[in-house]
């Protein structure tokens, strides 16, 4: 759900859509915390979702750092910070304080120490530099109004082999009737690619057990060798 918001949630609204980029919906983060709460963790969001399928095609281990960007009420974090341990870490982030709030206080009850928060801006995740094994975008990146911005910070809190993980929605879910975002505020995977691409990450490979969804890995381009 953080940048704004797991398995997730919601960005600031773009007053203009960039000609490379979709445009965002109203932002809806003035519902009540129950009720995104409620909204984000029911059991059919789950269903779809397959958040333990997810963890295992990650392979996560013991120790590793993550960053849940869009993390919301902690679907995937939480889960995150049981998979990697107690010397693990997860920043669980977003741009809404108050779910964050909720997030922590959620964490404290289940023993996850390892989890914490981060109230982000629009175009920076405010992660700690050179922190992060894995970057993760879940529901989120259709919310973010200038995602190459966001890109840029994120990766100087990326690690020497990096990768970043987005599951998302293309526009034909819309028409399918899978969420009620409209086609246009969606984001094709070929423009993840893309654009990811441009940021310097390489597409690894794509898994398909989403029913709704798609699901790709990436990894950081190695540094072209100066000239000799």
């Amino acid at each position: 759900m953080g940048i704004a918001l797991a398995a997730t949630a919601v960005l600031a609204l773009a007053p203009v859509a960039r000609p490379d980029q979709t445009q965002r919906p109203a932002p809806s983060d003035r519902r009540p915390v129950e009720e995104r709460v409620s909204r984000w963790e029911r059991p059919e969001r789950e269903a779809k979702l397959k958040p333990e399928e997810v963890l295992k095609a990650l392979d996560l281990r013991e120790g590793m750092a993550i960053a849940d960007i869009g993390a919301g009420s902690g679907l995937f974090a939480r889960r995150f910070a049981r998979a990697v341990g107690p010397r693990g870490k997860v920043y669980a982030v977003d741009i809404s304080a108050d779910i964050l709030g909720y997030l922590r206080e959620r964490a404290k009850k289940e023993g996850l120490s390892n989890l914490e928060v981060i109230v982000s801006r629009e175009d920076d995740p405010m992660l700690p530099a050179r922190s992060v094994d894995l970057a993760f975008f879940s529901d989120t990146t259709h919310h973010i109004a200038d995602r190459m911005a966001l890109y840029a910070k994120m990766s100087a809190a990326l690690k020497d082999g990096a990768r970043v993980a987005v599951i998302d929605y293309p526009p034909e879910a819309a028409t399918k009737g899978f969420t009620s975002h409209k086609p246009e505020e969606l984001v094709p995977k070929s423009q993840v690619i893309d654009e990811l691409d441009r940021a310097g990450f390489r597409f690894v490979r794509e898994w398909d057990f989403l029913p709704q969804n798609y699901f790709l890995l990436f990894e950081r381009k190695p540094a072209a060798n100066p000239a000799r």
